[in-house]
C-alpha cells in the first residue's frame, strides 16, 4: 500500500499522461474528419470551408481555360495597340486627314462613350495637377506628338523607340522621385532596350537623315508624356479603366473647342467610308476594348505574365506595318527591335513570390 506523499506526487504525472492522451486523441479524430473531407470533397460533399477555398481557386480542370482565356485576351490587347501606329500613320500620311483629325477622332467618340461612367464614378479626388498630368501624358498632346511623329517616320521607328522608352523613362521617374530601388531585372532591361533604341537610331539617320532625326525626337518625347502619365496614374489612380476615362473625357473637353474653332465641320466633307475605320478603332479598340482586354488577361495570368504581353507590342506593330503598308524593316531595325523585345520583357517581368511551406 502506497502512503498519501507518494500518491500526492503521482497525480501531476498521471495528469500529464491524461492530458496527453486526449490530445492524441483529438489529433486523431481531426485527421479522421480531413480524411472524410476529403472524400465528401471528391464525392461532391464539400464542407463550407472547402467551398469557400474552392470558389477563391479554380478547380484543376478550369485552370487550363483560364490559361487560354487569358492568353486570348493579352494577345488580342496587344494585336489592338500594335496595330495603333499602322492605323495613325494610314490617317496622317496615306489619306487626306493630318494630326488634327486624327486626335479629334480620337477623343471625341472616346469621350462621349465614357462620360457617362465618369459622371457616374466622378475624378475619384485626384487634384488638379495631377489630372494635368494625366491628359498631357496619354491624352491630345501626347497623340499629337507620336501623330506627327507617324507622318515623318515609318513604323518600325515608333514600335522600337515610343513603348520601350516609356518604360525606361517611367523606371528613371519612379528612381529619381519616388526613390524605387530598381531590380536587376530591370537594369538589365533599360540596357538592352538603349542597345536596340540606339541601333535603330543609327540606321535611320544614316539612310533618312534629319528627317529620321526629328521624328526620333518625336517619339522619345511621345515616350517620355507616356512615362509621366504611367507614373502619375499608378500613384493616383485605382483602376486603369477609370485613368482611360478621365483621358478621353477631359481631353474631348479641352480639344474639341479648339480644333472646331480652327476647322470648323470640315471633316464631315469626309466619305464616311474614311472616318468610320478610324472612328472605330481610335474611338473604340484603342481606348476602350485593348484596355479591357489587357485587364482581363491581368486578372486571369496575373501581372508578372499579364504584363509581359505588352512586350508583344513593338514586333506585332512592324509585322502589321509590312503587310499593310509594305514598310519593309532593315537588317539593322529588326536586330536593334529584338534587343528592344527582349529588354522589354525583361524588364516588365515579374517573379513569382515561392510558395509558402
Amino acid at each position: 500500500m502506497q502512503d498519501p506523499a507518494h500518491r500526492i506526487k503521482t497525480r501531476p504525472l498521471q495528469r500529464r499522461k491524461a492530458l496527453m492522451m486526449q490530445t492524441n486523441e483529438c489529433a486523431a479524430q481531426i485527421q479522421q474528419h480531413a480524411s472524410a473531407a476529403a472524400r465528401d470533397g471528391q464525392a461532391g460533399k464539400q464542407p463550407k470551408a472547402a467551398e469557400a477555398h474552392s470558389a477563391a481557386m479554380p478547380a484543376p480542370a478550369e485552370q487550363p481555360r483560364r490559361f487560354w482565356l487569358g492568353v486570348a485576351c493579352g494577345v488580342g490587347s496587344a494585336l489592338i495597340w500594335g496595330a495603333f501606329p499602322v492605323m495613325t500613320r494610314l490617317g496622317v500620311a496615306y489619306s487626306p486627314l493630318d494630326a488634327l483629325d486624327i486626335v479629334f477622332i480620337r477623343y471625341f467618340f472616346s469621350g462621349l462613350l465614357l462620360a457617362p461612367f465618369l459622371l457616374r464614378k466622378g475624378l475619384g479626388g485626384i487634384p488638379w495637377w495631377g489630372l494635368a498630368l494625366m491628359v498631357l501624358g496619354i491624352g491630345a498632346p501626347y497623340m499629337l506628338v507620336v501623330a506627327q511623329g507617324l507622318r515623318q517616320a515609318p513604323v518600325e521607328q515608333f514600335a522600337s523607340i515610343v513603348p520601350a522608352s516609356m518604360i525606361v523613362f517611367s523606371l528613371a521617374i519612379s528612381m529619381l522621385l519616388l526613390r524605387t530601388r530598381l531590380r536587376r531585372n530591370e537594369w538589365l532591361g533599360i540596357a538592352l532596350i538603349v542597345i536596340g533604341m540606339a541601333a535603330v537610331a543609327l540606321h535611320s539617320m544614316r539612310t533618312a537623315g534629319l528627317g529620321a532625326a526629328q521624328a526620333y525626337g518625336l517619339f522619345l518625347l511621345g515616350g517620355l508624356l507616356w512615362a509621366v502619365y504611367t507614373v502619375t496614374a499608378k500613384a493616383l489612380c485605382r483602376s486603369a479603366f477609370h485613368a482611360t476615362a478621365i483621358v478621353s473625357v477631359l481631353s474631348m473637353l479641352a480639344f474639341a473647342p479648339l480644333y472646331l474653332h480652327a476647322k470648323g465641320l470640315a471633316l464631315l466633307a469626309q466619305p464616311w467610308q474614311l472616318l468610320l475605320p478610324h472612328i472605330v478603332y481610335q474611338g473604340f479598340f484603342v481606348s476602350i476594348l485593348a484596355l479591357y482586354l489587357y485587364s482581363q488577361a491581368v486578372l486571369l495570368l496575373g501581372p508578372a505574365v499579364g504584363s509581359l504581353f505588352a512586350a508583344l507590342v513593338p514586333g506585332l506593330a512592324t509585322v502589321i506595318a509590312a503587310l499593310f503598308l509594305h514598310e519593309q524593316p532593315a537588317l539593322a531595325t529588326i536586330a536593334g527591335l529584338l534587343l528592344v523585345t527582349l529588354g522589354m520583357g525583361v524588364a516588365l517581368f515579374r517573379a513569382r513570390p515561392a510558395p509558402a511551406r
